[in-house]
């Protein structure tokens, strides 16, 4: 079964550019990329939709005008009210909360994140995520992939365009798929926007996409006593609602630490599988440990008596037999866990999450996970953001989101 914009005709803007699709004169006067982002969708005979060429196309005026003197608002994409009709619903409602907002990226500036979530009468976030979960499997294989790549693509660009500030010269790459659309944003900037930045990687990766793209590159010990990078971008194996990650399953996890804990902000890019209420609920592989290969036996045994589910060394098959091994020479334990409780779930009268009964806190786990003897690092991102600590802070001060439905969801940290 196809989705709701296959079924319209309608196709993933970064498609149609890679394809050489026109653009809408009307909606996009600049035809900058970022400006395009607002709008989600491209008619397949080249013409972005916006609301009012989708309102033409089907028939719905009262969806309202896009002006031509400023970028069109991006289509509420509703539901079919009955066969061949297209239903716009109203528009979308902002509501103000402190730390841990949602935001639509193309309705609010950068300044108002932290403040407000954007919430749709029809379609809010925990919507969306159920729609996902349960759409994907009626979507071929082949679709699915593209539609994810898609997203990174979508959020990656985004998070440059908000974060990547003209005046910093000191960046920090990560590792992972989504990694790959970071880079490729930076680099259509252009020579002259980043000629005064030199970028750090986090693995060898990075650095390849880095020195491949053109940009300066230097390794993070080459990183000035005293200094900071102005921020770094990387991925994540899942998110929670408080912005704690799970990160390693590229085995790159302790490098990723030292370039994250380096930057004065952090700014997590992913799709929409990696957002999940707590950690452990979505990342089944469990959380990755980098440990001393001759400490490993010793590990497993702790983490089974503390309420790891299967706890394993993870293989290098196919490409290598026995243990994977990291740049550092070290090997990686997965171990999985129940789904990690936030300092809410106690104040809803669940269980501390002390590790009785194999039930933990995020905070409580990191904490006993990084003591045992043997652990080199963990791939829990936990503790303080950015905005809270003045150097050395884990968490993310925003992770932006690709959506299935071809928008961004940005989610901001406390402060």
């Amino acid at each position: 079964m196809s989705s709701l914009p296959s079924l319209l005709g309608l196709r993933p803007i970064v498609e149609a550019q890679s394809a050489g699709l026109t653009k809408s004169p009307d909606c996009f006067p600049s035809g900058h990329l970022s400006s395009m982002l607002t709008c989600r969708y491209v008619h397949r005979n080249g013409a972005l939709a916006c609301k009012t060429a989708l309102a033409k196309a089907y028939g719905r005026a009262s969806a309202g005008r896009a002006s031509p003197n400023r970028t069109a608002p991006r289509p509420h994409l509703g539901v079919l009210a009955r066969p061949g009709k297209l239903f716009f619903p109203h528009p979308p409602l902002v509501q103000s909360k402190q730390g841990g907002s949602w935001a639509r990226h193309h309705q609010l500036s950068p300044s108002a994140l932290a403040r407000t979530r954007t919430i749709h009468p029809l379609h809010t976030a925990k919507d969306s995520r159920m729609a996902m979960s349960t759409s994907e499997s009626a979507i071929p294989a082949e679709e699915q992939a593209r539609l994810v790549e898609t997203s990174k693509r979508l959020a990656a660009y985004q998070a440059v365009k908000d974060h990547l500030l003209p005046e910093y010269t000191r960046v920090g790459i990560g590792s992972g798929s989504t990694v790959i659309y970071v880079v490729e944003a930076i680099a259509a900037l252009g020579a002259a926007a980043t000629r005064a930045m030199t970028f750090y990687p986090t693995g060898a990766q990075s650095e390849e996409l880095i020195e491949a793209a053109g940009l300066t590159l230097q390794a993070i010990n080459k990183l000035p006593a005293g200094a900071q990078l102005d921020v770094a971008f990387d991925g994540a194996d899942e998110v929670d609602d408080d912005l704690n990650l799970i990160k390693g399953g590229g085995a790159c996890l302790w490098q990723e630490k030292i370039v994250a804990t380096s930057a004065k902000q952090f700014v997590c890019v992913a799709d929409f599988r990696k957002l999940s209420p707590r950690l452990g609920t979505s990342w089944k592989k469990g959380i990755p440990i980098e440990v001393l290969p001759m400490a490993a036996p010793r590990v497993l045994d702790e983490l089974k008596r503390i309420g790891s589910h299967n706890p394993r060394v993870r293989p290098g098959l196919p490409g290598k037999a026995g243990a994977i091994v990291t740049d550092n020479g070290m090997w990686i334990i997965d171990a999985p866990f129940t789904p990690l409780l936030l300092p809410k779930d106690g104040e809803s009268g669940i269980q501390a999450g002390n590790g009785d009964n194999g039930v933990w806190t995020v905070d409580a786990l990191a904490d006993h996970l990084i003591k045992i003897p043997g652990v080199a690092e963990i791939g829990l991102f936990y503790g303080s953001n950015g905005l809270q600590a003045a150097s050395g802070a884990q968490k993310p001060v925003a992770a932006y989101f690709g959506m299935a439905d071809g928008s961004v969801e940005v989610m901001t940290a406390a402060s």
